[in-house]
């Protein structure tokens, strides 16, 4: 039997339904104002954008702006052609799959230390299959192309504590965190656990900010934020990462180190 309440659950959902496609489309067309608005204001080459790509579709590439550097990191078991991309500002490395892209970031900056872009802008290639991280996307463009940009100091998190795209007040971090499994996947676990104990022993001069202001893989950083930490201690945490295809409870500790690694406050 439909009674009025029924009729009411069901309309709520319809209009829920409707709403998540609204906003579906509205970021998409927000990633594609941002592109627009970098192309247009942003220097040349200011950005590089450094991709964890698996076996993803390349239809990410639409959605970032043409005038910037572009790296790929491929870690999937696809024979890519870069010149089925024909964009001359995208460079692919074949990377061996391991550490996902926790592993893929602190291995760029290793290899780069001493040529970083101004902004280093890291993403996951998945990022248009999950709607979060579509937001995510739309919430670092909007800090880094905003006028008071200088209020991030060099951090540009996927969110943040005062108001971000999943409606969250201070999203807290627990210093005592282990994970040794992950979506049914037994993880390597860490040799230095838990989470607080990890960081100290790589930044025992950073404060641990018991906070997140980034989730999903996505974040931009300054390149002076970055070499606030030494490489030798970007290249300790690589050597954690030696076993081809599988997974690590390290890499979930990198994950939520960001803030605290590469955040200055003053």
């Amino acid at each position: 039997m439909i009674t009025n309440k029924t009729k009411k659950k069901k309309l709520k959902f319809k209009n829920f339904s409707l709403i998540k496609k609204v906003s579906k489309k509205t970021n998409h067309t927000y990633l594609k104002i941002f592109k627009k608005k970098i192309e247009f204001f942003v220097p040349d080459n200011t950005i590089e954008f450094i991709i964890t790509h698996y076996n993803e579709s390349f239809k990410y590439l639409d959605y970032l702006p043409n005038n910037q550097k572009i790296t790929i990191y491929h870690k999937g078991d696809k024979n890519l052609i870069k010149d089925k991309i024909y964009k001359k500002n995208v460079t692919i490395i074949k990377l061996d799959n391991i550490g996902r892209d926790s592993h893929t970031n602190i291995y760029h900056i290793s290899k780069n230390y001493k040529n970083l872009s101004m902004i280093n802008f890291f993403i996951t290639g998945s990022f248009l299959s999950y709607e979060d991280r579509v937001k995510s996307l739309v919430e670092v463009f909007a800090k880094i192309t905003s006028p008071f940009k200088k209020k991030y100091k060099g951090f540009y998190g996927s969110f943040d504590d005062k108001k971000n795209f999943f409606k969250k007040n201070k999203i807290k971090l627990d210093p005592k965190f282990r994970i040794l499994q992950h979506k049914g996947e037994r993880l390597i676990p860490s040799k230095i656990f838990p989470f607080d104990s990890w960081f100290k022993f790589y930044f025992p001069e950073k404060k641990l900010i018991k906070k997140l202001e980034s989730l999903n893989g996505i974040l931009a950083v300054d390149k002076k934020n970055i070499l606030s930490i030494q490489k030798k201690i970007y290249d300790k945490i690589i050597e954690e990462f030696k076993i081809v295809n599988e997974s690590y409870e390290s890499v979930h500790y990198i994950e939520r180190a960001y803030t605290s690694m590469f955040k200055i406050e003053s």
